[in-house]
């Protein structure tokens, strides 16, 4: 199992496409009153380069409106429409913008602040200034996600390290994006709160929005679209806050909703807290993106299992957004579904 982040300058402009070709008699898809011809063969275009059995899962968000799309390649290579808005998928490290929900309700119930000293504060385990990092030798033996010792991970094990072996693998406010902070994260929110992290998900977020399909319980998931792999491995007890969620484009389209809200957790949360760049930064969990051409300003984040790989993101301002889930193993090379979000975004914006 694999969690995974890619830089923030990977987005930086909505240009580009994708694999080479054009609609072929493989190219089932069928277009709709919501995506157009343009849109369903972009999505062809990616997914005729995917192994067969992936499946895509699309929620295009307009002015708050959402329409949703699904995709699958089939064992012949034909990629055909498939409703599927409803199945589940791993979503990886967007998991870590409901762990950032989480922390920033306690912050405004007085529960915590966000710059409390537990050696390490908060903020920094949210906004991956911690210094802490994924290949601590503390825990794991040289390959971080491939070992027993990561498979087995608990809360136990950060409570041990946080007692008697902290030590920090760069220096403290500098951005270095860490799986490992934002599982010490949720540990410490479920201490305070003497409550798992999936009772925290659903009675603080998940009941609040309906999302009745999401859920950190893979044994509790019917209708789980299945990874391509034999060997993808859950998501470690220990790792769940910064990865273990299973979620449909359905129930994160509520999220996403929440997410343009004025709610006074989720401005906490999507408040810059530390720049990294020019067009960079970074709030609690949430990616921060500023297109200076426009001065559009994206919040984003993305997902990544050995089995999973998904996108969220959203404009405040306009109201626009895009979810993709799908069962692409992280061996395909580069950023795809980064890659095709971008690209669809890109067309809700120019058609007006």
């Amino acid at each position: 199992m694999m969690l995974k982040m890619v830089s923030l300058t990977a987005l930086i402009v909505f240009v580009g496409c994708g694999s080479s070709g054009s609609a072929t008699k493989k190219n089932s898809l069928t277009q709709n009153s919501n995506f157009s011809k343009v849109e369903t063969d972009l999505i062809y275009d990616y997914m005729s380069s995917f192994p067969n059995k992936v499946q895509l899962s699309i929620a295009k968000i307009k002015e708050g409106e959402v329409a949703y799309y699904g995709a699958k390649k089939e064992a012949d290579s034909t990629v055909d429409t498939i409703d599927n808005h409803t199945k589940s998928f791993m979503i990886g490290s967007i998991t870590k913008l409901f762990t950032s929900t989480l922390l920033a309700q306690m912050v405004i119930d007085k529960k915590i602040e966000l710059d409390d000293n537990i050696s390490i504060s908060y903020k920094q385990l949210a906004n991956h200034t911690s210094g802490l990092l994924d290949d601590s030798t503390h825990f794991f033996d040289d390959n971080f996600f491939d070992n027993d010792k990561y498979k087995n991970f608990t809360y136990s094990d950060i409570e041990y390290y946080l007692e008697h072996d902290l030590s920090l693998g760069v220096a403290q406010n500098s951005f270095k994006y860490s799986n490992f902070g934002v599982a010490t994260l949720g540990y410490m929110l479920t201490h305070i709160e003497n409550k798992s992290y999936e009772e925290l998900l659903q009675e603080r977020i998940l009941s609040q929005l309906n999302m009745t399909h999401t859920t950190t319980i893979r044994e509790n998931v019917p209708n789980l679209v299945p990874a391509l792999m034999p060997n993808d491995d859950p998501v470690p007890f220990g790792f769940k806050s910064a990865g273990g969620v299973i979620s449909t484009v359905e129930d994160l389209y509520a999220f996403l909703l929440a997410s343009l809200s004025d709610l006074p957790e989720v401005l906490l949360a999507q408040k810059e807290t530390f720049k990294i760049d020019d067009t960079s930064s970074i709030g609690l969990g949430w990616n921060i993106f500023t297109d200076l051409e426009t001065g559009t300003k994206f919040y984003f984040h993305l997902g990544a299992t050995e089995g999973y790989r998904s996108l969220l993101i959203l404009d405040r301002e306009s109201q626009n957004g895009m979810i993709i889930l799908s069962n692409l193993p992280i061996g395909v090379e580069g950023q795809p579904i980064l890659d095709l979000g971008k690209q669809l975004l890109r067309i809700v914006y120019t058609q007006g």
